[in-house]
């Protein structure tokens, strides 16, 4: 059976010397050189390692470099055990050729990259931004430190899930760090990277019970009489706002990216970022009076609101953006109005679907007019649901808003 050692080969000119796999079988050795080089101070002969050692970055260096020394052999290893196995005669040259063809050790950061950039291709922008959020948070938990994706283990992400307690996030917040990073886990196992170690067996990945987020009908009858600065900032929030829950729910990306020509015969018809799914909704007076008073804000813009304001790629960072602002305004509207929790624009989906219950509309009308095609307990009855009984529930909740 074949063998092999880690090497170190010093420079002959006092720089970085080489590391270096020996493979060995009867009496053969070969060669095979890395791209990792440390000092001579580095390297331990008796032990046939790398001694972590020197500045703090240095020490990050060198344990990156150990990571991927890791990640060698076990790939050395698993191709000698390979054509043991096999019962097939091989040589030294043929362990070596066959290292050389195996994609180079990727590491946990370089990884990330290259899913978001993956899904910027496809046009995937909302997951881009999941994985560059969940990329941001974990490097700083790291302190900058990258590493390789076999080295990620559960103590790894049972640190990490304390260190997101420790900085405040609620649970369901950190269980949405910890879930994006379990599928790019998953990802990087599908692809061949590491093995699946079920490393998030110890933390928490799921949702958590919240605080209620729906509204009464009194709080949204105030909230639509305040008086407010005309063309003001606040205005506009509460204007996106009623609006939000006047278009059953709506989230705010897809009110933001709302075009004219998606009104058509009496109906609004748009697909959900979130799903890719299509709904109708029947267009009424309230929502066209929010829309007529900022028509002269998109007069050469194809889209309905004065969100994304620009067609020039920079059409998500502007929705980002206008919501960041708006939820900022709501939170002073929810004060004004005495409102205990925070008001978001999110609140306006829970309450369409909270009002519509209350108002007695069945539970399979709802789900169809939120588009919640994943709800396993409505999907039964969605096929049968007429889109008017929708349009026609949504109309009469309507009309208890405005209702003075």
């Amino acid at each position: 059976m074949a063998s092999f050692k880690l090497k170190f080969r010093p420079s002959t000119t006092n720089k970085e010397g080489t590391l270096y796999f020996q493979v060995i079988h009867r009496r053969n050795t070969r060669t095979v050189y890395t791209d990792y080089h440390i000092r001579p101070d580095e390297w331990n002969e008796k032990t046939s390692s790398v001694r972590i050692t020197g500045t703090p970055e240095r020490q990050a260096e060198l344990r990156m470099v150990v990571s991927k020394v890791r990640w060698d052999c076990i790939q050395i290893t698993s191709l000698i055990t390979e054509k043991e196995l096999a019962m097939v005669e091989y040589t030294a040259d043929d362990i070596v050729s066959a290292f050389k063809l195996l994609p180079p050790c990727q590491t946990w950061f370089s990884f990330i990259h290259g899913m978001v950039a993956k899904k910027l291709r496809v046009g995937r922008l909302g997951t881009a931004k999941t994985y560059r959020d969940a990329l941001a948070s974990f490097s700083r938990f790291r302190d900058g430190e990258d590493v390789t994706i076999d080295a990620l283990d559960a103590e790894t992400m049972n640190l990490y899930e304390a260190w997101l307690k420790g900085r405040g996030l609620k649970r369901n917040s950190s269980s949405c760090y910890l879930r994006t990073l379990r599928t790019l886990y998953r990802k990087a196992v599908e692809a061949g990277l590491t093995t699946d170690r079920n490393i998030f067996r110890h933390v928490f990945t799921g949702f958590a019970k919240t605080a209620k987020r729906a509204i009464p009908l009194g709080s949204l009858r105030a909230i639509r009489q305040l008086r407010l600065p005309g063309d003001s900032a606040i205005a506009f929030a509460r204007d996106m706002f009623m609006l939000s829950v006047y278009l059953q729910g709506i989230s705010f990306v897809d009110l933001a990216y709302l075009k004219k020509d998606d009104i058509r015969n009496g109906q609004l018809h748009y697909s959900r970022k979130k799903t890719g799914q299509e709904l109708t909704v029947g267009w009424e007076p309230a929502m066209q009076d929010i829309v007529d008073s900022y028509a002269h804000l998109t007069k050469d813009s194809p889209y309905l609101l004065p969100i994304i304001t620009k067609t020039d790629g920079t059409e998500r960072r502007q929705y980002e953006r206008m919501e960041h602002k708006v939820n900022y305004y709501l939170k002073k509207i929810g004060t004004m109005v005495g409102l205990q929790a925070p008001l978001t624009t999110y609140t306006g989906r829970h309450t369409w679907a909270s009002t519509m219950r209350d108002m007695g509309t069945s539970l399979s009308v709802i789900s169809k007019g939120l588009g919640h095609e994943s709800l396993k307990t409505t999907q039964i009855y969605l096929s049968s649901i007429d889109m008017e009984g929708v349009v026609k529930a949504n109309r009469k909740m309507i009309g208890k808003i405005l209702r003075e």
